[in-house]
C-alpha cells in the first residue's frame, strides 16, 4: 500500500472512527483546520464515503472544487458490494498513487456496522 497519510477535516464521529482505524493501521493521521485552507495543496486524492449516495452539500462542494484543482477522487457506498469496491478501490490506487488522501464522510456513517467492514478490508 502506497497511503502514507489520511487527511481529516473536522473532528466528529466520521472522522474520529477514520482516526482509531488509521492509528491501528499505521497510517498517519492529520486534521485540517477547515475548508478555508489550502487543502488541495497538501493531498493527492479524496476518498468520500457514503450511504446509498447520501452525501451532504458541503462534501460535494469540496469534493468539486478538489475535482477542478485535478485531485482524483473516489466514491465508496458502504452498503455496496465489498469485494467489487475492495478491486475497483485497488485498481484506482493503482491508477493514481496516492500518498495523502483526503477522507470525508458524513458524521452519521459510523452507525453503520459496514464502515468498518470497509476500512478492514480495503488498505
Amino acid at each position: 500500500m502506497k497511503v502514507k497519510t489520511v487527511y481529516l477535516i473536522e473532528s466528529n464521529h466520521f472522522s474520529k472512527s477514520i482516526e482509531e482505524w488509521a492509528n491501528s493501521s499505521s497510517l498517519a493521521v492529520e486534521m485540517l483546520d477547515g475548508k478555508t485552507q489550502d487543502i488541495d495543496e497538501l493531498i493527492d486524492a479524496v476518498v468520500v464515503f457514503h450511504e446509498n449516495h447520501t452525501i451532504s452539500k458541503e462534501i460535494e462542494d469540496l469534493q468539486s472544487l478538489l475535482d477542478s484543482g485535478n485531485r482524483p477522487g473516489y466514491r465508496i457506498d458502504i452498503n455496496g458490494t465489498l469485494a467489487a469496491t475492495k478491486s475497483n478501490f485497488e485498481m484506482w490506487l493503482e491508477r493514481n498513487k496516492p500518498s495523502k488522501l483526503l477522507f470525508l464522510g458524513n458524521e452519521d456513517l459510523p452507525k453503520n456496522d459496514n464502515l468498518q467492514r470497509f476500512l478492514t478490508n480495503l488498505l
